[in-house]
């Protein structure tokens, strides 16, 4: 009498468990997303600090108005980007990833956003050569106003009617500007008088 050797198939096990899914995978996956909000909200916080931290610090000097508020945007965004940086770091993620994630990024926001990277760089030149200040009148192609301020891709002027312009900071960067410097208002003392106005010799 012969005997079978075939191996009777027996049953195999669910592949997953749940519970230890949950427990493994899930849980800290969870764990990560917390912290890494955590340390997101954290460095906002920080970052706003540094922010007015630094525009006080640089009030006590002789800065422009305009180099402290771009220098404090320039602090902002670097604590924020450390802070997003660490934050996929407690995700798990390693650093090698992280950081050729933000290189290929860094290059794709390049790529896409030549124009305003022209006027980020146009628009650090004008406050560090300084052409003109906030508060002086200029004028650029037809625009005439006072320069209110100088934003990362454009700068604001305010016409004598009250109208906004927001002149790229590129044009400035290669257009010629007429620069009238502080006018006093209409009608003050340190107004030069007008010539039908000048008082004739007794």
């Amino acid at each position: 009498m012969t005997q079978d050797l075939t191996p009777t198939p027996t049953a195999t096990p669910f592949p997953t468990d749940l519970p230890t899914l949950a427990r493994d995978v899930l849980a800290p996956f969870l764990v990560g997303v917390g912290v890494a909000l955590l340390i997101l909200l954290v460095a906002l916080l920080l970052a706003r600090f540094a922010r007015t931290a630094t525009l006080h610090a640089l009030a006590r000097t002789k800065a422009d108005q305009a180099t402290a508020l771009l220098i404090g945007r320039v602090v902002f965004v670097a604590v924020l980007t450390i802070g997003a940086l660490t934050a996929l770091g407690a995700m798990g993620i390693p650093w090698t990833t992280v950081i050729a994630l933000a290189s290929v990024l860094g290059l794709a926001a390049s790529l896409a956003l030549q124009d305003v990277l022209k006027n980020f760089v146009a628009g650090i030149y004008l406050l560090v050569e300084r052409p003109f200040r906030l508060g002086e009148e200029i004028k650029v192609k037809e625009f005439v106003g006072r320069v209110e301020t100088v934003d990362v891709r454009t700068t604001v002027l305010r016409t004598a009617e009250g109208d906004s312009v927001m002149v790229p900071n590129a044009i400035l960067f290669a257009e010629i500007i007429l620069n009238r410097g502080i006018r006093p208002p209409p009608g003050s003392p340190a107004e030069p008088p007008a010539k039908g106005d000048e008082p004739s010799p007794v």
